[in-house]
Parts: structure tokens; sequence; C-alpha cells
């Protein structure tokens, strides 16, 4: 029972940050001062995300150590 809960809790990290890569990219319909904008409103967000959730943080280095 509690290796279910553990892949669905899993299941669940990984969509939301599917979502919120999807999130943070730019639509190209958008002119290119609008996306300029919303890029700033969202690094704003992303900020306060990372410094709100050290799980995030913690994601987020991951995926930079293993970029390199």
């Amino acid at each position: 029972m509690e290796e279910l809960e553990g892949e669905t809790f899993s299941e669940l990290l990984v969509n939301r940050l599917k979502q919120l890569r999807e999130w943070l990219k730019p639509n190209p319909v958008d002119s290119l001062l609008v996306q300029s904008l919303k890029m700033i409103y969202k690094a704003i967000a992303v900020i306060l995300l990372v410094a709100f959730s050290p799980v995030i943080l913690f994601v987020l280095f991951l995926a930079f150590a293993a970029a390199f």
C-alpha cells in the first residue's frame, strides 16, 4: 500500500513540474512585448515559488546539476 502512495506522489510531482514547464514557455501568438512582460511576471512567480518551497529548490538544483 505504501508503494502505491509513493508512486502516486511521484506521478503528481512529475505532472506538476510538467505543468509548470508548460506555463513558463512563451506563447508564440503573443507579440514580443507581451511575451517579455509575461516572462518578467513569470520569473517573479518562479522566484517566489522557489523561495517558499525547498522541495522545488532541490529538484531545480538536481536539474541544474544534471545539465552539466
